[in-house]
Formats: structure tokens, sequence, C-alpha cells
């Protein structure tokens, strides 16, 4: 079995967690679903730690050429890189899959 990967989070990333957590429970009035989205998001950025290749690259071919990689859960997209010398899989950001997230990368 492979080695376990060291899973950062950027701060563009935390801030965007806090992002969705706050649209939701303030939008729609929805703390616990806010709540169980962030649950969930986080889960898969630390399932990350093994095997993050198992993910595709990015659709956005410019991102793609960047090695930038995509996990999704529900209707958000992880965006992260691998660093593979050292072992480090560094969270980018997180977005709504109906954004063009490529112009914020």
């Amino acid at each position: 079995m492979d080695s376990k990967y060291q899973v950062n989070i950027s701060a563009h990333a935390a801030e965007d967690l806090r992002n969705i957590y706050n649209y939701i429970s303030s939008i729609f009035l929805a703390d616990k679903t806010a709540a169980n989205i962030i649950s969930d998001i986080r889960d898969m950025i630390y399932s990350l730690e093994i095997m993050p290749q198992r993910f595709s690259y990015s659709l956005n071919p410019m991102l793609e050429n960047q090695g930038y990689r995509r996990a999704l859960v529900k209707k958000y997209v992880i965006l992260y890189l691998i660093d593979e010398g050292s072992k480090v899989v560094n969270i980018a950001r997180i977005f709504h899959g109906s954004m063009d997230y490529g112009r914020y990368i």
C-alpha cells in the first residue's frame, strides 16, 4: 500500500469553505444542511491522503496543463495539485460546479 500523502488546505480553499457554509445557511436558512455539505467536502479532502491520483484532471484545459485535478462532492468541485516528490496534496480552491472556476485560479 502506498504511503499517505499530507493534505494542505490553502487559505483560499479555507475561505471557500466558510463562504459555502455562510451562503447555504443564510440564503436557504439551513444550518444543518450547510454543516453536512461542509462535512462531506472535508471528508473528501482528507480522503486524498490515500491515492489522490484516483480523480481525473480538471476539464478546463488551462488547469489540466497546470496539473490540477478535481474531486466532486455533490455540486462542488475541489481543485488540487499533487506534489509527488514530497507526497503532498495541495487543495487550491473549492467551487460550485456551475462556476467558471478557471478564472479564479
